[in-house]
């Protein structure tokens, strides 16, 4: 027996929640729980969604009716579909959890804290998929995957625009809300031989690495941009055992004109974090 066939009445909502549980699933596994509404009807391909919430309670009606004919306790996934302003689920979430719209937002924040570690810790992911006859969810097509493996993007010499950005970049730290900033540079070299754009260190011990992207950078080079920021990273990290140092290391990638959804997706994926549309003047 189909359990969706089963549980759902309409093919189009059952299509929905075909598309809508493998993401999901994907973000349990992966750990992340901070994507919005948005960020799931976009990755079930669509512009606008007006049905979400209907959907996202049959997601949850599914996952029981699974629950009840194994006899297993499966965690909802629900909590980790966001509200973008509050980083909250919407009263519709009441669905899943009747106490919820009880709560006030402190209470409802603590509250979804756990349903997210509760769906990110669950060991049996791929077990529910199986008895749903669902296939993982794939970040990328085959297609796409290729372009990322072989950008084939000119670097060339480094443009005016980028040297502006870097240069008001380390002048002001707090443009990216950063504070008490006792050592900044620009082109801060590091051990592999890779030189940093913009290299902060806070008087709180934090060291914070930033790469720059300037607004006619394609997409590619933005694409090489998160790659970097992954080596970077793992540099610093090495750097800090062999110090036997205890500070925390955030890299982030700058960029002044706007991401793919491609690259955001990518970025999301290897847990980099980014800001878009830089304005420095």
């Amino acid at each position: 027996m189909d359990i969706i066939d089963n549980v759902i009445s309409t093919e189009a909502t059952r299509r929905n929640v075909r598309l809508m549980l493998p993401i999901m699933i994907h973000w349990a596994k992966t750990g992340h729980k901070e994507h919005t509404y948005d960020d799931l009807i976009h990755a079930i391909g669509k512009q606008k969604f007006s049905g979400i919430g209907y959907a996202l309670g049959c997601v949850q009606n599914v996952l029981e009716e699974l629950s009840r004919m194994t006899k297993r306790d499966i965690p909802p996934l629900n909590s980790l579909c966001k509200n973008a302003k509050t980083m909250l689920p919407s009263d519709g979430f009441g669905y899943v959890s009747k106490k919820y719209n009880s709560l006030d937002d402190n209470g409802k924040r603590v509250f979804v804290e756990g349903l997210d570690s509760n769906a990110i810790n669950f060991p049996y992911w791929d077990w529910v998929l199986k008895e749903l006859n669902l296939k993982e969810a794939a970040p990328f097509t085959e297609e796409q995957l290729k372009v990322i493996k072989n950008p084939h993007c000119g670097r060339g010499g480094e443009g005016e625009e980028h040297k502006a950005l870097k240069k008001y970049i380390c002048q002001h730290p707090e443009c990216l809300n950063y504070k008490d900033v006792v050592f900044a540079e620009t082109e801060h070299p590091l051990p592999s031989g890779d030189s940093l754009d913009v290299y902060f260190e806070l008087s709180d011990g934090k060291h914070v690495a930033i790469e720059v992207k300037p607004s006619i950078a394609p997409d590619q080079d933005i694409c090489r941009g998160v790659f970097q920021c992954v080596k970077y990273n793992a540099v610093m990290d090495a750097l800090r055992k062999i110090e036997c140092k205890g500070y925390e290391i955030e890299v982030l990638l700058v960029a002044a004109g706007n991401f793919s959804s491609q690259n955001k997706v990518l970025a999301e994926e290897l847990d980099v974090k980014y800001v878009e549309g830089f304005k420095y003047k």
